[in-house]
């Protein structure tokens, strides 16, 4: 809210900024949890020999990937925000933010190597993918109006937030492996799987402010994005008959957070 007016006197005409001023700035940090979308689709390969993927194995085999969520891909990533706001009222404001987001990549079950064993189909062989680090920025624009409720006080604030924006996400890769008595940890290809080109993401934030100083506020948010697909590399899949593993890279998350307002 306008951090001038935050003061007990004028407490429900607070907005964004220095009464001289439309212009404050914010930030905030936080973790953005997956909760839908895939970064392997299932599929399954082409009947392959197993041996031209790695000399530890042998025979035909056939890939049968399960699917593997977003969020067992990488750690939560930590995301990180800053905000130059303009009030357009004393309870509302736009803003321009630009965010950065990173997660350590994990290692997942992904599926399975098919093949015959004693004349019949047998899929008990795991395979495993190493996925690089999760390296998002992105800029958002956005809308944020204070409510008039009876959670408002002389302090507390709460507010909504709608936004919407572009991010680019680093290169997606992961080294794909699975285990044999030959070798237990037998690496059958280095995937890459999505490049850095731009995507869109649109959301929003529930949230609350809180004073402690006449032109300084805290806060805590949560809220909805919806990211939309990532663009996809085919090279190394089509080669497998995989090329469906990656076609469907949208998702859903949601960010958790805190947050600083101050003018000056």
């Amino acid at each position: 809210m306008r951090v001038s007016y935050l003061v007990p006197a004028l407490a429900l005409l607070s907005s964004p900024a220095l009464a001289d001023s439309p212009f404050s700035f914010g930030g905030s940090v936080g973790y953005e949890f997956p909760v839908s979308g895939k970064i392997i689709n299932e599929t399954s390969s082409a009947s392959v020999n197993l041996a031209t993927l790695n000399p530890a194995l042998a025979g035909q085999g056939i890939l049968r990937l399960r699917g593997t969520d977003f969020k067992d891909s990488s750690d939560a990533p930590l995301k990180a925000t800053i905000e130059v706001r303009y009030a357009l009222t004393q309870t509302s404001e736009m803003f321009g933010a630009i965010t950065y987001s990173q997660g350590n990549g994990k290692s997942a079950n992904i599926g399975c190597v098919e093949w015959i064993v004693s004349g019949a189909l047998d899929c008990s062989t795991p395979l495993t993918a190493t996925f690089s680090d999760f390296k998002q920025s992105g800029v958002e624009l956005g809308y944020r109006q204070w409510l008039e409720s009876p959670f408002m006080s002389d302090r507390l604030f709460p507010y909504y937030t709608l936004r919407a924006g572009a991010t680019q996400t680093e290169a997606i890769s992961a080294t794909v492996a699975t285990s044999v008595p030959l070798d237990p940890n037998a690496v059958i290809g280095n995937w890459n799987l999505y490049d850095d080109k731009v995507s869109y993401v649109v959301g929003a934030d529930l949230g609350a402010t809180y004073l402690i100083a006449p032109f300084a506020e805290i806060g805590a948010e949560v809220g909805v994005r919806y990211n939309s697909k990532l663009s996809e590399i085919d090279t190394d899949l089509t080669a497998l008959g995989l090329a469906a593993a990656n076609d469907k890279a949208d998702r859903i998350t949601i960010p958790v957070s805190v947050r600083l307002n101050a003018a000056f």
